[in-house]
């Protein structure tokens, strides 16, 4: 009884979400990873053997993606899986499922296992991708989406991942900006595409390039052109032309164990109806401070991980985790919003903070799964989708950050992007 009291406490929760914010009122689908039911949570895509990987395979390789996530609403629920190719800029492609898919469109999530002896119970489902029933053949941008049997309509998740095959090299470096003023605060990047052979007749309208920063998309810089071509080498503009602020490294909270209190635990409170709440110690504004690395920051990931049982893909239990930033004022230019892996990245009113007046700061509260986690407090700007990590974490040039570049290529008369070359490249590792 009392696990049934949590899960419909989690739904009226969400449903209080969706009546505050015109965000969830359409159930469309989105190309980008997201999740559509509020029972669906710790939603992980990555490289079998490397669970905070990027989900990148190579193509016509034995690669695999690995998918899993749990269902809370405690009963089996039959889903089925398909892809859907898509163009540079994540729009849907003019390719038939035939066209990049060698084998049938859609298939069931068939290994499924039920959660043991937790306070929360959940169904955690799994598959790995390609397989036997669903290979891709082409190289590009891929969405897959998870929707329960026979009701395409209506997706459960979407999550975004890559096909690449590698014939061009990117050479790229991070650099204190041109401009004089940004150095202490900013990366710059500079980078040119070695063609390794490849022809290419017309550089302007044959490749695309995007930027990413750490895991976010909203401040990623996208359809970049090459200015011109020369000695078998694409060029871009070298000076002021690609900057991110730097940031600061990204804050953590160890949840791995509910029976002490880990580093930045303030307190673990259990009850019979709500269940484990976990506080952590108050946050601060960190733009006031002089740079200092933080060892435990993995850019914004994080690791699903239980130290109370053997398995953590059934015995992890899930914990609404409590932020609290303390700040003298509310906002009114914006908003400010947790970011990283443990809100897919996104600003989602669930995610967002709300203005404590009697305690003086910002607090959200989040159910999470045990584990170790990493987050930034980011200011969402009003009429702006990009947000500003500034006000609250600093920016500072010794910042570690991981760039992600992509590299699409389509020849004259084709009708789909190739993903010819993704490259990582970390500043002050």
């Amino acid at each position: 009884m009392k696990k049934i009291i949590i899960f419909i406490i989690i739904v009226f929760h969400f449903s209080l979400l969706q009546a505050q914010s015109g965000y969830y009122e359409k159930r469309y689908l989105r190309n980008e990873d997201f999740v559509y039911q509020p029972n669906i949570r710790t939603v992980l895509l990555y490289k079998m053997g490397f669970e905070m990987s990027e989900p990148i395979i190579e193509l016509n390789s034995d690669d695999k993606l690995v998918l899993s996530f749990d269902d809370l609403s405690e009963d089996y629920v039959r889903y089925e899986y398909t892809v859907i190719h898509c163009d540079a800029d994540w729009n849907n492609s003019d390719l038939m499922p035939n066209e990049y898919l060698e084998t049938f469109t859609d298939d069931y999530v068939n290994d499924f296992e039920y959660s043991i002896n937790t306070m929360q119970d959940y169904v955690h489902y799994s598959l790995t991708l390609p397989n036997d029933v669903i290979r891709m053949k082409l190289s590009g941008n891929y969405l897959l989406k998870v929707y329960p049997a026979g009701r395409p309509d209506a997706p459960s998740l979407t999550r975004r991942f890559f096909v690449v095959d590698h014939a061009i090299r990117v050479d790229a470096t991070v650099k204190q900006p041109y401009n004089v003023s940004e150095r202490n605060y900013r990366h710059e990047l500079r980078f040119s595409i070695n063609l390794l052979g490849l022809r290419i007749d017309d550089p302007q309208n044959e490749i695309k390039m995007t930027i990413r920063q750490n895991g976010r998309w909203d401040n990623a810089i996208t359809n970049l052109k090459p200015w011109e071509m020369r000695d078998g080498q694409l060029w871009f503009k070298e000076v002021g032309g690609y900057v991110f602020d730097a940031g600061n490294d990204f804050r953590y909270f160890d949840i791995k164990s509910l029976k002490y209190n880990s580093m930045r635990i303030n307190a673990i409170e259990y009850d019979h109806i709500g269940g484990y709440q976990v506080f952590l110690h108050n946050d601060e504004v960190r733009k006031k401070y002089l740079y200092s690395r933080i060892q435990e920051s993995i850019n914004g990931r994080f690791l699903i991980k239980t130290e109370d049982f053997p398995n953590s893909d059934l015995q992890a239990e899930y914990v609404t985790v409590n932020f609290f930033l303390p700040y003298p004022n509310p906002l009114v230019e914006g908003k400010i919003y947790l970011m990283g892996g443990l809100t897919q990245w996104q600003f989602l009113k669930e995610n967002e903070l709300t203005y404590n007046f009697e305690r003086r700061g910002f607090e959200s509260s989040i159910l999470l799964k045990q584990g170790f986690y990493n987050y930034q407090y980011i200011f969402l700007p009003n009429n702006s989708q990009v947000g500003d990590v500034t006000l609250i974490e600093g920016s500072f040039y010794e910042t570690n950050n991981e760039y992600t570049f992509y590299v699409y290529y389509r020849p004259k008369g084709t009708r789909y992007d190739q993903l010819v070359n993704i490259t990582h490249i970390i500043s002050h590792p």
